[in-house]
């Protein structure tokens, strides 16, 4: 089974793109709380890019702002590129679902 489910706050607003074939997306990148503390005590953060296609896309654009608390349900996609005849894997985290949550 393929799902990720994350909490975080947006750290950088989305902006709306389209593609050639009038595909809307953008990214949202989300600053996720590790669920352990360091040696000094302190809980880190991971920033995590994420894909919003379609209506979601275009709704997470017009009504998100920075700091603004989401969960995000989705996919992770493999995707394979070479480069200087080397073979690299790259993963996307693709929202499927997203909430919005009060403070």
């Amino acid at each position: 089974m393929n799902v990720f489910c994350l909490v975080g706050k947006i750290e950088e607003l989305p902006s709306l793109k389209e593609t050639v074939n009038g595909i809307k997306t953008c990214n949202v990148v989300l600053k996720v709380e590790r669920s352990f503390a360091n040696a000094n005590g302190v809980y880190e953060f991971d920033t995590i890019q994420i894909e919003v296609w379609r209506g979601l896309a275009e709704t997470l654009c017009n009504v998100s702002k920075v700091d603004d608390w989401i969960s995000v349900k989705g996919r992770i996609m493999s995707r394979k590129y070479e480069k200087d005849g080397h073979v690299y894997n790259n993963y996307a985290f693709i929202a499927e679902k997203i909430s919005f949550l009060h403070n």
